[in-house]
């Protein structure tokens, strides 16, 4: 049974975590699946195309799992939670095995925050202003700031297992967001 667009999009991105972007080839997803290269090609002109396609795909779905995750009362509450979640994933999968053959992680997890937690803390936060919450003069700006945050925490969690940044990071984004440390 030839496997379909997301099956060919789901492996590509397995693949890509892996063994990296650049060292996966179309080639390499063929052989997986069993099927042929032309079968890939009819669904993606590229293996960009495929990648783009799979970013989005899993963003999408990922952001349907943190928002069904999220029960805090307050929108910087939500805030907190959504680095949270995204440092406990990423803690996840570095402890799931050893990942020292992975090639350009920070690339492929930077794309990844650009297409879920990026747009869902912006999103958090226009919704904290609009509600009159908090004040954040450049949203944007504050969203970049704090993916920037958990990114250096993810960082740090890849590099040295044993830490434990994510108070830290998460009490970070509260002050960046609202000026102060809010008491849970």
């Amino acid at each position: 049974m030839p496997a379909t667009k997301d099956e060919i999009a789901w492996k590509f991105l397995e693949l890509a975590f892996r063994h990296g972007y650049r060292r996966t080839s179309v080639e390499d997803i063929a052989r997986v699946l069993r099927i042929s290269k032309k079968t890939i090609y009819e669904f993606f002109p590229s293996k960009d195309a495929l990648l783009q396609y799979a970013l989005e795909m899993s963003a999408s779905e990922q952001r349907r799992r943190v928002e069904s995750m999220l029960t805090e009362p307050t929108t910087l509450g939500r805030v907190a939670q959504v680095v949270a979640i995204a440092l406990a994933d990423a803690r996840s999968f570095y402890a799931s095995g050893p990942h020292e053959e992975m090639v350009e992680p920070e690339e492929l997890t930077a794309q990844v925050n650009a297409r879920v937690f990026g747009p869902m803390v912006r999103d958090l936060l226009a919704q904290g202003v609009a509600a009159g919450e908090f004040e954040v003069p450049d949203i944007a700006l504050t969203a970049a700031f704090a993916v920037a945050v958990g990114m250096e925490a993810v960082r740090i969690i890849r590099e040295d297992p044993s830490s434990h940044p994510e108070a830290a990071a998460v009490a970070t984004i509260r002050r960046l967001v609202a000026g102060k440390v809010e008491q849970a």
